[in-house]
């Protein structure tokens, strides 16, 4: 069993080797979303290996994602399997979530200045 870390949480979970991330997220109650119940399809699981390693891409992967995205460590959450080895995984912030933070953020500058 490997150890696997999330960011931006830093919650980390044992992930036996096969598991998939989206699956050892949900032990480390890390929420990925989706909405295609792991057929590759919704593409809205999208994680990126920022260090350590996963299985080679699936055929489902290397279909759906670009040789570039796989060179940068993107990979699908329902499809990438784990290792024996320790991996950090980061979660893409959601866009909605970080215009809103923005938004927020300006607001209370605004509000400091007057």
């Amino acid at each position: 069993m490997g150890k696997m870390t999330f960011l931006p949480s830093g919650k980390s979970t044992k992930a036996r080797a096969g598991q998939s991330v989206v699956s050892a997220a949900g032990s480390a109650r890390v929420v990925i979303p989706q909405r295609c119940s792991g057929q590759a399809s919704c593409l809205m699981c999208r994680v990126v290996l920022e260090q350590g390693e996963l299985m080679e891409p699936t055929a489902l992967e290397l279909r759906k994602l670009s040789p570039q995205d796989l060179a940068q460590g993107i990979r699908l959450g329902c499809q990438a399997k784990a290792t024996q080895k320790d991996c950090v995984i980061r979660i893409p912030e959601n866009r909605l979530k970080s215009v809103i933070q923005a938004a927020l953020q300006r607001q209370r500058e605004e509000e400091n200045e007057d």
